[in-house]
């Protein structure tokens, strides 16, 4: 009953830290490509759960301790390759030396270096994570039988029931440890894609109107303090109503996928390009003056004009857009009033006639025909 016990702790302390792991890093899985501190660092983690399991290790005499060291192992070097891996074998066996130097040491020695080289031969295999997995622990086992319990403990009635408990809790910790692990990595995942949704339009990959505001209220605080002017263009297709009735929705859908890139193709690098609803975008120009903006929305509008969008394999149309700009401080004192000035000035350049760019400031408008 103790025997069960332990490993039965044993089994609770893996799956718990394996659970902190997740909470911890819950934006990047470890993987093959990880970085290289990610790996150190995991690497470094599973090192430290196989120590903690070696302190709630079971002691079959005075130089022979057994437990679940190698899931740790096990389990990041099947996620993450050699180099996490290794990390994790030489914190094992320094901390089992640190134990003890003697016979079963060594055994430990041999024990793990000879699972973590099949753990790496089977981690490139073309197969499933719990395939991959389950092949691995009964690799794990049979090593465990050969080396521990027949050539270095070599007691018929406590290695008998050693091995039976180890195999049984070997197998029932890793493939839990495993299922754990795919679980909370497609929570996080799930977790990943709710916080980029939050902020990004999963149409056209631009920042949405959520993301827009805050990045708008930070340009305004920035413009006040470095005292530099900041431009605001509202851009919106022209008679896109129109594209969705001849073509479909879906079609529609294709166009404003494209118009996004076309505006974050023409932005330069520190613009910030949105998409603010429906057809309606916005390009927030930092460190832009009035003529500055004035001259990169007329670039835009002629890009967008002259631009070719696929609304199927077969089919190609022509859009054009409306754009209004805003300045502040300097067509604009107010940075309340910042949005809906500029947004003012495109509904002025659509009563107008559209494909053209109006200013805020009325003595500023800029017009082009069709």
């Amino acid at each position: 009953m103790q025997l069960l016990q332990d490993f039965f702790i044993n089994m609770m302390i893996v799956l718990a830290l394996i659970f902190i792991y997740f909470q911890v890093f819950r934006d990047d899985d470890l993987k093959f490509p990880s970085s290289i501190k990610r790996k150190v660092f995991s690497g470094l983690y599973a090192g430290m759960i196989s120590i903690l399991l070696m302190i709630f290790s079971i002691k079959v005499n005075d130089a022979t301790i057994v437990d679940l060291r190698h899931i740790p192992l096990l389990v990041v070097t099947l996620y993450g390759g050699t180099l996490p891996g290794l990390i994790a074998l030489v914190v094992i066996q320094t901390a089992r030396f640190i134990i003890g130097v003697n016979v079963s040491s060594f055994f430990s020695f041999g024990l793990m270096t000879s699972l973590y080289l099949g753990y790496l031969v089977l981690s490139k295999w073309n197969a499933k994570i719990l395939t991959k997995a389950f092949w691995m622990l009964i690799y794990s086992n049979v090593v465990f039988s050969i080396l521990i319990v027949y050539f270095l403990l070599n007691l018929s009635g406590l290695s008998n029931q050693i091995n039976f408990l180890f195999w049984i809790t070997s197998m029932l910790t890793g493939l839990m440890a495993i299922y754990t692990t795919e679980h909370l990595r497609k929570m996080n995942q799930l977790f990943s894609q709710y916080k980029r949704s939050a902020t990004i339009d999963p149409l056209t990959g631009l920042n949405n109107v959520r993301s827009f505001d805050e990045a708008l209220n930070n340009a305004i605080h920035d413009s006040k303090s470095n005292d530099q002017p900041l431009s605001l263009l509202v851009i919106d297709i022209d008679f896109f109503k129109n594209v969705n009735d001849t073509y479909g929705h879906s079609a529609g859908d294709t166009v404003l996928q494209q118009f996004g890139l076309v505006l974050r193709e023409a932005a330069g690098h520190e613009d910030i390009v949105s998409r603010n609803g429906g057809e309606e975008f916005t390009l927030l120009l930092l460190n832009s003056p009035h003529d500055t903006a004035l001259e990169i929305g007329e670039r835009l509008r002629s890009i967008i004009e002259n631009h070719t969008f696929k609304v199927n394999p077969e089919e190609k149309i022509h859009i054009t857009a409306s754009i209004g700009v805003a300045t502040y401080p300097e067509t604009i004192v107010s940075p309340d009033k910042f949005y809906s000035k500029a947004d003012q000035a495109l509904y002025t350049a659509k009563r107008k006639g559209r494909n053209q760019i109006c200013s805020n400031n009325v003595l500023k408008v800029h017009e082009y025909a069709k």
